[in-house]
């Protein structure tokens, strides 16, 4: 390399030139310094002009770039998992992130949900990758590093008797209707909230078409989407059992009392006041008078026990997963499940699915068990 000329400028530094870029230092041998890394990192390959940047803006960019189509609710939560991240990893540059620190970065995650582990980590590799592409990193710390075991969901098959007591009480409560029809029909809640029985629902042809759905991802107020996906918009059966409940009503399936869309806090409430209805059906009195009715004082009198009390809990999302386990024992094939619940992938179904076949095979080896057993036990 020729020798280069390195002059002292009149605020005290150094400065050196090289292919049209010039490189500072507190003294000479600092300015080549900065000359030589840029060359090697040139020869390396680096985007030399993105040697300084830092996860968090280039996370921010990675957004706004990869996730265009994210509503505000995703964009939030994109926004929220890279800051987070960021805070996590404490480097000053993206350069400087090693796969120790992504590691550590995946384990602080422990204990969260598995579809918000999930996320995460996609995310951030999301980022890395880019990152490499773009020149700012050689290879992807992020690759080999192993997500953490993730917490279940809590979403539930519901037991036959809470099965049993939502279509035997479907009339009796404004919500008894919308719950039915989800646990019928696999709808979302969005979905369901959105359904208009007048313009939805064919009753000749049996079908339920799902057309769009309100979202809450503005904040509090209902606005109209097209769906989570481009599968969410379906044509359903529609099962005997919820056209019988569905006739003589007219309108959206759940609505404010002027027959508007409901806001995020009017469906909160009317759900709440749904499960308390169900808990006081199944038990015979509101929870604040158990023990204290007539009939638990003279049980308590005669010294008795009084019949344990039936908590219902029930989220929205546990009649879609009912609605699938219904389909799973009716022998509905996978890819035709997949269609009725508006799933882009048959990944969710195939794990209910499998879980659910475990179960029945387990059931059956007992099955075989008993049957040997008294055939050839003498």
């Amino acid at each position: 390399m020729p020798r280069q000329r390195v002059y002292k400028r009149p605020d005290g530094r150094y400065c050196c030139r090289h292919d049209g870029q010039f490189f500072y230092g507190k003294t000479q041998k600092e300015a080549l310094q900065k000359r030589d890394d840029y060359i090697r990192d040139r020869t390396l390959g680096y985007n030399v002009e993105l040697s300084d940047v830092r996860f968090l803006e280039y996370g921010l960019e990675w957004l706004d770039v990869y996730r265009t189509k994210c509503n505000p609710k995703q964009r939030r939560q994109y926004v929220t998992i890279i800051e987070s991240a960021a805070k996590v990893l404490n480097k000053q540059y993206i350069r400087q992130i090693t796969a120790t620190d992504i590691q550590r970065l995946f384990n602080s995650q422990q204990g969260m949900s598995q579809s918000h582990i999930s996320k995460f980590c996609t995310t951030v590799r999301g980022i890395f990758r880019s990152a490499m592409l773009d020149g700012v990193i050689l290879t992807s710390p992020a690759e080999m590093a192993k997500r953490p075991e993730g917490t279940c969901t809590g979403h539930r098959c519901l037991e036959r008797w809470e099965q049993d007591l939502i279509v035997e009480t479907c009339q009796e409560h404004d919500f008894g209707i919308c719950a039915v029809t989800m646990l019928f029909a696999g709808l979302r809640r969005g979905e369901m909230l959105y359904l208009d029985i007048d313009r939805d629902v064919d009753f000749e042809k049996k079908t339920i078409t799902v057309r769009g759905a309100v979202s809450f991802s503005a904040g509090i107020q209902a606005s109209e989407s097209e769906g989570k996906t481009k599968a969410a918009q379906r044509v359903i059966p529609l099962n005997d059992c919820l056209a019988e409940a569905l006739k003589g009503h007219h309108g959206l399936l759940c609505h404010k009392e002027d027959g508007s869309l409901m806001s995020m806090i009017s469906f909160t409430r009317k759900y709440e006041s749904y499960i308390l209805f169900l808990e006081t059906k199944i038990n015979g009195c509101n929870r604040r008078w158990y023990g204290k009715t007539k009939e638990h004082k003279k049980l308590i009198e005669a010294g008795k026990e009084l019949p344990p009390w039936r908590s219902v809990d029930i989220k929205c999302h546990d009649f879609r997963v009912t609605f699938c386990t219904m389909c799973y024992e009716a022998g509905v094939p996978v890819k035709t499940l997949q269609k009725w619940m508006g799933h882009a992938d048959a990944t969710m179904i195939m794990s209910i699915y499998a879980k659910l076949t475990d179960e029945k095979e387990q059931i059956d080896a007992s099955t075989m068990n008993d049957y040997v057993s008294n055939r050839f036990t003498k």
